[in-house]
């Protein structure tokens, strides 16, 4: 008894031609300050402006205000969509500290940073960048402008 392959053979070519990788991502790295200073344990978020499908990108700063290891639809990317996107960027608490809860069991916010709400609003951000495909792309935020 001989089997045929071919119905094998349909449903891989099917397959790989399934595989959606998605738009080109470009690794991001840089550096949040404010007078100077850096900011410790922000949240720095890129939206994509020119990506139908493309997620937003996330990084944290570490204590001297550097960020990379950017993570898009938690998963870590080390890069966001290649575009024009409008970044903003917001207080979080740092990695290894437990939040704080209330009386209610509810996380609490982390403390207000000194900078600008319009650095924060991501209806009308104060920041945009352009990340290129096939460099790494590394921002600057100075957020007492």
């Amino acid at each position: 008894m001989t089997r045929s392959l071919f119905p094998t053979t349909i449903l891989v070519g099917l397959l790989s031609g399934c595989s959606d990788n998605g738009p080109a991502t470009a690794p991001v790295d840089g550096v949040v300050t404010f007078a100077g200073k850096p900011v410790p344990f922000a949240m720095v978020v890129f939206l994509p402006q020119n990506a139908p499908d493309g997620q937003p990108g996330y990084a944290q700063t570490d204590a001297d205000g550097k960020f990379s290891n950017v993570s898009t639809a938690g998963k870590s990317t080390n890069g966001v969509v290649v575009g024009t996107h409008f970044v903003t960027v917001t207080e979080a608490w740092p990695p290894d500290k437990e939040i704080p809860v209330d009386e209610m069991g509810m996380q609490k916010t982390p403390p207000r940073g000194v900078w600008g709400q319009k650095y924060r609003d991501s209806s009308n951000p104060a920041l945009k960048v352009e990340v290129v495909g096939g460099k790494n792309n590394h921002f600057g935020f100075d957020l007492s402008k």
